[in-house]
């Protein structure tokens, strides 16, 4: 058994063929995400980000979480008659002769009170990359074990958080690519809330297919 914070870059590239390129369509697509924002929003962003530009220095991971993170993604409202949040949640798969296990910070998944069939995780990290603390092999190894919890194969989605840096991940296959930094105390901010609300439109459409296969 492994846990999923013991993994690197290098042992997850190497046990499960996983290749990084510089792009995939589906990240591509993403990433073009344009939802509108309404004046609620629009007010609800502007204190969190002047909240968070003051005070990021200041805050510990816990900190980040709670003043920042999630009054911010509950914007999405990801809760649906079809999936659910889930923060803390154990998730463990074994993926060929491996066993995988871990907490997962915050995952957007099939069920009610228990993750079933993850399509989202988010790993968000105060400080800066250490090498043995990598948010994403950490958010990879995630992914990599959720892959094999869906019986219905759909690209997984993924975000990790650096203090004011969002990246976001897409796995498909074995291919995984990973964009370019978002900074939330800047007008990205807008951005990244849009990108999380394509995701939602994306989770829909994959929930569709799979009560389709039942």
């Amino acid at each position: 058994m492994k846990t999923f914070d013991q993994w690197d870059i290098d042992d997850l590239e190497q046990t499960f063929s996983l290749e990084r390129v510089p792009n995939l369509p589906t990240l591509t697509n993403w990433l073009r995400a344009d939802f509108p924002m309404n004046e609620v929003e629009r007010t609800i962003i502007a204190a969190l980000q002047e909240n968070l530009a003051a005070e990021i220095d200041l805050w510990n991971e816990d900190e980040l979480k709670f003043k920042f993170i999630a009054p911010f993604v509950n914007l999405v409202r990801y809760d649906t008659q079809y999936f659910h949040t889930f923060t803390q949640r154990t998730l463990s798969a074994t993926v060929g002769d491996v066993q995988m296990s871990g907490r997962v910070d915050f995952m957007v998944a099939t069920g009610k009170s228990k993750p079933v069939r993850p399509f989202f995780f988010l790993h968000e990290y105060k400080k800066t990359f250490a090498p043995n603390n990598n948010p994403l092999a950490q958010l990879l190894a995630e992914m990599v074990a959720a892959q094999e919890l869906n019986t219905v194969p759909h690209p997984l989605y993924g975000s990790y958080i650096v203090g004011r840096s969002w990246f976001f991940v897409v796995l498909e296959g074995r291919k995984y690519a990973v964009s370019e930094a978002f900074l939330a105390t800047s007008d990205d901010i807008l951005k990244v809330l849009s990108i999380l609300k394509a995701a939602k439109a994306d989770f829909m459409r994959f929930s569709e297919e799979l009560y389709a296969v039942k």
